[in-house]
């Protein structure tokens, strides 16, 4: 029934998409007690689950199917609790269908789902949240007040761990699911540290165990922050089989105390923990706070509840949760696990394309080449002054009609041009001949000019400030390097005010370039490759072709999948259209783990036989 009296508001109807676990054991029982909340209707995949779920907690109707449940206009809210990989398809058909929507976490497989999903909840005019029961607690607040009281003084390190059992049979245990311990309870471990750090992340280091199927069992973590703070965390799915076992902790270190506690993620009841500081005499003070709770799972639906009815706005809010899914995205590529990405979003926010079109060489018979790649779908160029294509480049794109925001453009000034001055006039007249008053992406070509140029550094980072005033105007979307070795990269990082996004390499299957990728991993840049395919010298490599029989797929697909399943941006050059249809069907394959290793330890071939230094 609904609630009409004076002062209260009207109790919001819920929908439930799906029957899982943890819609039954935790989410639909918070429901029942929350406030302003009505079970009103439950969809299963079949009608008996659904019939079933109705019968149980007092559910007004019950639908087999999901798209019957959006269909009914008296729905408002519903709550999405499905296998990960179909977060995305259903949040944003519920979002259309005008229906406010709260959705477990992860939210989604990768941030350029979850902005998709953002989109199109504000094009339609609802609210959509990522379901974080545990940080709408009292025990999380009462966190939040110590740490902001600055009792324990700036946070210089937090450690984390949320370790639960092993599944015999479960989504988690399938990687095109989303499953892993990363995404299922990794996810808390990254919400709570960037929940109390609020600094942009400047590097990680990460590792895995993972299976025979490649799903992350266990995981370690180690995040450095640019305000000098560090976190740790470890999160998995390690502690027995089919069993209640679980770990959780939590340790908060400042500068004048610490936070210790064991509490469980989303517990309930009273919650314990130590905070431990310095008197005036320098003695250890410890003493043990206590809170009480009741569901988390009721206060999540509550505060939903408030911002639909227009009296409150989300608790995790758009920014919070594209923060997460980006931590959590470069987690997972630092352990090998996101395997599949068409696309690599950095962390100011900007999407490149998993497979751009490299233009070297490609107008010498005129524009045609670049508009059968415009044609065939490609929508990253890549071009560079010493190309000596910007202006063909800039015809065909006006040309072919499409609109610039559409295309990803990306062009770099060449080593005689380094020093502001000099970087800022390539710029213009790169800007000039591309027909356009802003690029994508800019970079610095190459280090050097010659190899024992002495002021080498001092010119790259004149040529760098140039390219970070340029990026703060918004005439660049991303700064960044090619052919920058660790040891190029790190004296720039000592003065650098924006940290390199990007960094393209060399790179393919027989010139992996191991120590400067990992590198590169650390520091949070992006590595990109150029020369993929070896300079077509990898194509009729018989060990290469070989594996790639098994696929039925060509030696040039195989090489282009091998590093987007590493999670490398590929920029392959083509000049048939057949060809550049086949680079960029890349995504309907997947190499195995003992493939994947084999080729990373092929013997080094294919090299192109440049490098910065010489």
């Amino acid at each position: 029934m609904e609630n009409n009296k004076p002062g209260t508001m009207r109790p919001v109807r819920w929908g439930v998409l799906g029957t899982a676990g943890i819609a039954a054991g935790c989410t639909i029982p918070g429901m029942q007690i929350a406030e302003g909340c009505e079970l009103y209707a439950i969809a299963g995949r079949s009608r008996e689950k659904a019939e079933a779920f109705k019968a149980r907690f007092g559910f007004r109707k019950a639908y087999q199917g999901y798209d019957a449940l959006l269909a009914d206009s008296e729905v408002e809210a519903v709550y999405i609790p499905l296998p990960n990989n179909l977060h995305c398809e259903w949040v944003i058909k519920a979002l259309k269908a005008k229906k406010h929507v709260l959705c477990e976490k992860p939210a989604a497989m990768n941030e350029s789902e979850l902005r998709r999903m953002f989109s199109a909840a504000k094009e339609n005019g609802v609210i959509l949240m990522e379901a974080f029961a545990y940080l709408h607690s009292p025990y999380i607040s009462r966190l939040k007040e110590i740490i902001a009281s600055g009792e324990i003084g700036k946070i210089d390190y937090i450690d984390t761990a949320f370790l639960t059992q092993g599944y015999s049979s479960d989504f988690r245990l399938h990687k095109e699911q989303g499953g892993g311990g990363i995404y299922d309870v990794g996810c808390y471990c990254t919400s709570m540290i960037l929940s109390l750090i609020y600094a942009p992340v400047q590097y990680l280091k990460a590792d895995a165990e993972c299976d025979s199927t490649g799903v992350d069992h266990m995981a370690s973590v180690m995040i450095g922050f640019a305000d000098g703070a560090r976190a740790s965390f470890h999160a998995g799915m390690i502690l027995g089989t089919d069993t209640c076992d679980r770990y959780d902790r939590l340790f908060i270190h400042g500068e004048k105390g610490c936070i210790r506690s064991d509490a469980e993620y989303n517990g309930a009841g009273t919650l314990t923990f130590e905070v431990t500081v310095k008197n005036g005499n320098g003695e250890r003070i410890t003493r043990t706070e206590t809170v009480t709770t009741g569901s988390n799972y009721a206060l999540e639906i509550e505060q939903m509840n408030a911002c639909i009815r227009g009296n409150a706005t989300p608790h995790i809010t758009e920014d919070f949760s594209l923060r997460n899914m980006r931590l959590l995205d470069r987690i997972l590529d630092a352990v090998g696990y996101a395997d599949a990405r068409k696309s690599f979003i950095l962390p100011s926010g900007t999407e490149i394309p998993a497979v751009g079109f490299g233009s070297y060489l490609s107008t010498m018979n005129g524009i045609q080449t670049v508009l059968d790649a415009l044609d065939a779908g490609y929508r990253y160029i890549d071009t560079a002054k010493f190309y000596e294509n910007e202006a063909e480049i800039g015809e065909a794109i006006v040309k072919s009609g499409i609109p610039r925001e559409e295309i990803f453009l990306c062009s770099k000034v060449w080593p005689t041009d380094l020093g502001r001055e000099n970087t800022l006039s390539s710029f213009e007249e790169s800007c000039r001949k591309l027909k356009t008053d802003y690029l994508d992406m800019y970079l610095i070509h190459w280090p050097k000019n010659e190899a024992d140029d002495p002021d080498w550094l001092d010119k790259v980072r004149q040529s760098w400030t140039a390219m970070e005033d340029l990026y703060t105007q918004g005439r660049i979307r991303v700064i960044g390097l090619s052919n920058f070795l660790p040891h190029h990269i790190r004296p720039l990082l000592e003065s650098a005010r924006i940290r390199p996004m990007v960094d393209q390499l060399e790179l393919h299957a027989g010139y992996m370039q191991e120590y400067a990728l990992g590198y590169l991993r650390e520091q949070g840049i992006l590595p990109q490759a150029w020369s993929p395919l070896g300079r077509a010298k990898l194509l009729n490599d018989p060990e290469i072709t070989k594996i790639a029989a098994k696929y039925c797929c060509s030696a040039a697909k195989l090489l282009l999948r091998y590093l987007n399943q590493r999670g490398i941006p590929v920029i392959p050059k083509a000049s048939s259209k057949e060809r550049m249809l086949e680079n960029l069907d890349i995504f309907g394959f997947t190499i195995s783990v003992d493939d994947m290793s084999y080729l990373s330890c092929l013997p080094p071939r294919g090299w192109s036989g440049e490098h910065p230094d010489l």
